[in-house]
């Protein structure tokens, strides 16, 4: 089993360890992987070849473990009775089954909010006009005319009170500051 921490290690992508034996790391380096590793690792430390295909094979007590180089899957290969059998190793680092269930749901809930969003929006309806601004006439030549809806005259008194009420405001204000100014020159002069 202590040859499967060199054998992750390569499939983890470790730069020391998955150079070629022709750019094995210079002594130090090798040094100083080893001394990083427990004690009970350090004398099966081996380069191992390096890749020719698509999987490399290391010895381990019970057969050998077999490294796919394409997917990084870990595979324990032994022989039983007569012919060799792979079964992969559990890595320890996949995520439990329902995890993936639970991100499965969240791609699928975040997907359908997407294709929602991409929806045009429902029709409003089409903005009223403000009013006719042609004068009607009738058929003579003549002009019609046409009375204010009670809608017409009630927008129209609001507009004038608060006309008047800014006005009346400004009055107050205007007022206000003579009166002060009046008082600062006073004030000064004494």
């Amino acid at each position: 089993m202590r040859t499967v921490v060199l054998v992750l290690a390569l499939a983890a992508g470790s730069p020391a360890l998955a150079q070629p034996p022709d750019k094995a790391p210079p002594p130090a380096a090798l040094q100083k992987m080893q001394d990083q590793m427990p004690a009970a690792d350090r004398g099966n430390l081996a380069m191992p070849p390096a890749p020719r295909g698509r999987y490399s094979f290391a010895p381990v007590d019970e057969g050998f473990l077999r490294l796919d180089h394409k997917s990084g899957e870990v595979a324990l290969c032994r022989s039983q009775g007569g012919s060799w059998s792979c079964a992969a190793v559990p890595d320890g680092t996949a995520p439990p089954q329902k995890e993936l269930d639970d991100l499965r749901e969240q791609v699928d809930a975040l997907k359908k909010e997407i294709a929602s969003l991409r929806e045009p929006p429902p029709p409003s309806p089409p903005p009223r006009p403000p009013g006719e601004l042609t004068p009607k006439t009738d058929g003579n030549g003549g002009m019609k005319m046409q009375l204010p809806s009670k809608q017409d005259l009630a927008r129209a008194r609001v507009f004038i009170e608060d006309t008047w009420r800014r006005l009346v405001e400004m009055i107050e204000n205007l007022q206000k500051d003579m009166i002060r100014k009046k008082a600062d020159s006073d004030v000064s002069r004494t």
